[in-house]
């Protein structure tokens, strides 16, 4: 049975035409396709998302309703002029109105005019058109491609007469000159030139993105699915949600600017995009029940397409204007535009009036399938705020060097936000490594030509020049291996966040330390791609049937041995051995004369040397001889290569590591922006997840303090932190009200207040479950914190042991009975596999990627709760389980960032028969 739709909810409703729908990777009969669709095939497929008792949205009565226009939005009543956009006769008198009126409400009419035909030197002449009528200076190019330059020295607001209109006709003109002024002002907005342009996107990325994006999917749905998305099932879950954001687009005044009601609706608009997530999960879930050919991977990956597109302010607006147009073109792309560059001032002398953008449009001899798909939409680089308001007065630095030293920051941050801390040392010893890396992908080929003038590409995109090679080594313990698994992930954010959303950076591993015959054969070239070679794999990699575009591999070439005489396998020989089949070479490396013999003429072709998105990452206890260094840089890949020492964060290091990491998580906890904290503790010495383990439960008790004390406001936090040593308590005060509270050391190292709080009623909740089969329960108080550890994602992951095995069976349904916990029970590791291997199928049950399949139905690794119930009969059982308890994220040789396994939300129940042994217990939050 259908559900009603809300006045408010169907307000949110939009256009939306079927040639633009992309989810499509299903066949009528649910089954996988045999082949991947070529970018031209896909519009012919996009039937297939329909529901099969669902009419086409065009032929359904009420399909205007509910889509009406993938991107240009109806939210408003447009009978007024004065609401054509925000910059309007009644203009919003605050940056949140101003952000909400580009995306929600209806756009310039001004911009909406377009001529109906289809002469491709008529759309540039009509282009440049809709820019110049609106005061853009522009000029057009021929050769040796079609485009329209703007000059963005006409972007300024243009100067306007303060003569009040008195006649009818002096107010038709000043009517017309308003609309015209909104369309300019979204025209800048498109190529990120609105004066307020930074402002604008910094609330879009922090507020509305998730909630812009959520509304585009659920048009989409509605257009291609009516008849599912009016199940009573699924309007359950999105109808509120979309009353409340109607209700904040449409029902206050905009011209209303007192503060405090503009900085409501800005947390309210944040609550609602907080909850896209676990929406989105929720949705997924409800329309692959009501139709099984439907997978979650299928609609997940329409929705990151959506969010790619839409990945900054700019783009959202440039989204809207061209579909609107291709809408009224039927559904095909009216400006066939291709690549968007920037020509700059030349270095050194800044002339305003000589840069511009410059937008070409696709060659005439483009086939009509390619121009008519909706995936070769322009999107622009996240950036591009950046890029182009730069400050005027560094004429001598390029455009893009703000930009990469964001990205390096934004690199250091995510590491620390992972629990890793680079020092100052180290920080200055990779980013030169890394500021080149980072410069030639978005430079490309006129970094590798030493020319800094040429024009700079905007589209989105992430093309290295640099071969990025590191070769990192220090005591065991040091962090090597830890580095290497979190700086490719802080690179693919960076990455991400400033280039090119689309683009992964994923990960193959490949252990050095083994003897000599071994690592040949596995590194051995092979007259085939479909192998399980390591070769096969780094290039494959790249590309998977899962990726719309290739993408970056880092290599961790780990343990490098050292190169002492005799041993197996020696420093040298491993060099030798990775230069000769990294370039294509097949044979003994070892044999005499091989490193001076000539290459094969068909070697490159086989080898990946000169790939500069081939990263390489060495990890080793032993310093890299100069012989190695020699063999290892005949090779492109290698010729940068920079040795880093990493040693232990030690000292005032790490306690500045200590208050960086507490400063950064009570900030995301909180969603305060200033914190001070006043830090007495004993940091410890060697390895840092310790210490990361004890901060993680210090915000949680501060957290607890500040809402103990009621503090529901997003003010200021002042909090000093003490430890006593000799009493092992640590208190904590709120320096602001002198509210404190104690804490005391238990088992496994965990904090415990002295005076017991709880933060989730559903901790006692199974514990009082628990007590009724199980009134001798030892020490529930420990049980009940542990569990609240756990819902407050304190302990990543939470891993619970007992030989008693009805304890761990009702603990697990107890937890599992929670809200929004989902469950994985009786798991045998010794007959169930715990991750798959290299040589498995990619089919094969394994217990990681169910685990990952439940996070991404609970809305992804950030929301959703699962509890995995373990049997361990045998010593063997309990050792297979290591890595998947332990509190980093899981990766395998085919990791990507979004493929890893984090453990935030976990909690493993784990029954053991017989002795506990050491390599379990080190890992354990509680034995019960």
């Amino acid at each position: 049975m259908a559900a009603p739709s809300s006045p408010a909810a169907t307000a949110l409703s939009s256009n939306c035409t079927t040639a633009d729908a992309s989810v499509n990777s299903s066949n009528n009969d649910g089954t996988r396709p045999k082949k991947r669709l070529k970018p031209h095939e896909e519009d012919k497929e996009q039937n297939l998302i329909s529901s099969s008792s669902s009419s086409p949205p065009s032929s359904s009565p009420g399909a205007s309703f509910y889509c009406t226009g993938n991107s240009s939005s109806s939210l408003l009543d447009n009978s007024s002029d004065n609401i054509i956009s925000g910059d309007g006769n009644m203009p919003p008198s605050s940056i949140i109105d101003l952000c909400i009126s580009r995306l929600f409400h209806s756009l310039p009419k001004t911009l909406l005019a377009a001529p109906k035909n289809t002469n491709n030197t008529d759309k540039v002449t009509s282009f440049r058109s809709q820019w110049a009528n609106h005061g853009f200076r522009t000029t057009v190019v021929s050769s040796p491609r079609s485009a329209v330059s703007v000059y963005l020295d006409s972007c300024g607001a243009l100067l306007q007469t303060q003569k009040l209109p008195s006649s009818d006709q002096e107010k038709s003109s000043a009517q017309h000159d308003a609309m015209m002024e909104a369309g300019r002002q979204f025209l800048a907005t498109c190529i990120a030139m609105h004066s307020q342009q930074s402002q604008l996107e910094g609330l879009y990325q922090s507020v509305l993105l998730k909630c812009w994006c959520f509304k585009l999917f659920l048009d989409k749905l509605t257009c291609v699915r009516e008849d599912d998305m009016r199940q009573e099932s699924v309007c359950a879950v999105v109808t509120d949600w979309k009353d409340e954001l109607a209700t904040l687009i449409i029902g206050d005044d905009q011209t209303n600017c007192d503060s405090i009601i503009q900085k409501k609706k800005e947390i309210k608009l944040q609550q609602l995009s907080n909850k896209v997530p676990s929406m989105l999960s929720k949705l997924i879930a409800k329309l692959t029940d009501i139709d099984h050919s439907l997978r979650t991977e299928q609609l997940l990956q329409e929705y990151n397409r959506i969010e790619w597109e839409n990945s900054s302010l700019a783009n959202a607006c440039l989204q809207r204007w061209l579909s609107t147009l291709s809408s009224s073109n039927g559904g095909c792309q009216y400006y066939d535009l291709d690549q968007v560059y920037f020509k700059f001032s030349p270095l050194g002398r800044y002339l305003p009036k000589y840069e511009r953008i410059t937008i070409y449009f696709k060659d005439d001899q483009d086939h009509e399938e390619s121009r008519s798909s909706s995936n070769n939409k322009l999107v622009l680089v996240p950036s591009l705020t950046q890029i182009l308001n730069r400050d005027a007065t560094e004429a001598s630095s390029h455009p893009i060097d703000t930009v990469v030293q964001d990205m390096i920051q934004t690199t250091w941050d995510t590491l620390l936000h992972n629990g890793y801390y680079v020092d100052q040392t180290r920080k200055d010893q990779l980013a030169p490594s890394l500021s080149k890396f980072y410069t030639s992908g978005l430079i490309g080929e006129i970094a590798a030509n030493g020319n800094n003038v040429m024009p700079l590409l905007l589209n989105a995109h992430f093309t290295p020049t640099y071969p990025l090679s590191l070769y990192l080594y220090g005591l065991a313990g040091s962090g090597k291996s830890s580095l290497v698994r979190n700086l490719f992930v802080a690179m693919n954010t960076a990455i991400s966040k400033y280039c090119d959303p689309e683009l992964l950076v994923r990960f193959v591993k490949q252990n050095l330390n083994k003897p000599y015959g071994t690592l040949e054969l596995e590194l051995e070239l092979r007259p085939n791609n479909n192998d399980y070679s390591v070769m096969s794999i780094i290039q494959g990699r790249r590309m998977t049937l899962t990726q719309s575009k290739p993408g970056l591999v880092v290599v961790g070439l780990e343990e490098m041995p050292s190169n002492v005489e005799g041993s197996d396998p020696r420093q040298c020989d491993v060099s030798s051995l990775l230069s000769y089949r990294f370039s294509g070479r097949k044979g003994d490396s070892k044999s005499v004369g091989a490193a001076a013999a000539a290459s094969p003429r068909n070697s490159s072709k086989r080898g990946i040397s000169g790939d500069a998105t081939i990263i390489t990452f060495f990890t080793s206890n032993y310093e890299l001889e100069p012989s190695s260094l020699e063999t290892l840089s005949k090779l492109e890949m290698f010729q940068n290569l920079c040795a880093v020492k990493i040693e232990a964060v030690s000292g005032q290091d790490r306690h500045s590591f200590a208050l960086s990491y507490l400063d950064q998580r009570l900030k995301e906890i909180v969603g305060c922006k200033n914190v001070a904290i006043n830090l007495n503790i004993d940091c410890g010495k060697g390895d840092t997840r310790p210490l990361v383990r004890y901060l993680r439960m210090l915000s949680f008790y501060i957290c607890a303090l500040l809402k103990q004390q009621k503090r529901i406001d997003n003010g200021d936090i002042d909090v000093s932190v003490t430890q006593n040593v000799s009493t092992s308590l640590t208190q904590i005060t709120n320096n602001q009200n002198g509210g404190s509270m104690q804490l005391k050391y238990g088992s496994f190292r965990n904090l415990y207040a002295v005076t017991p709080c709880l933060l989730d009623p559903r901790a006692s909740n199974v514990v009082t479950e628990i007590q009724k089969n199980h009134p001798d329960l030892a020490d529930p108080s420990d049980l009940r914190q542990i569990l609240d550890f756990y819902f407050a994602r304190t302990l990543a992951p939470v891993v619970i042991l007992s030989r008693n095995k009805a304890l761990i069976s009702d603990l697990t349904s107890a937890i599992a009975s929670s809200e929004e916990v989902w469950a994985i029970r009786s798991i045998d590791p010794s007959s169930y596999k715990i991750m798959r291997s290299l040589y498995d199928p990619s089919d094969i049950p394994n217990l990681r990627d169910d685990i990952l399949q439940l996070q991404r139905d609970g809305g992804g690794q950030s929301q959703a709760f699962v509890t995995i119930e373990l049997k361990c009969h045998t010593n063997d059982s309990q050792m297979i389980i290591r890595e998947i308890i332990e509190d980093t994220p899981s990766m395998t040789a085919f990791s990507s960032e979004r493929s890893a396994l984090y453990k935030d939300g976990l909690l493993f129940c784990v029954y053991v028969e017989g002795d506990i042994t050491p390599e379990i217990a080190s890992r354990a939050s509680l034995i019960i």
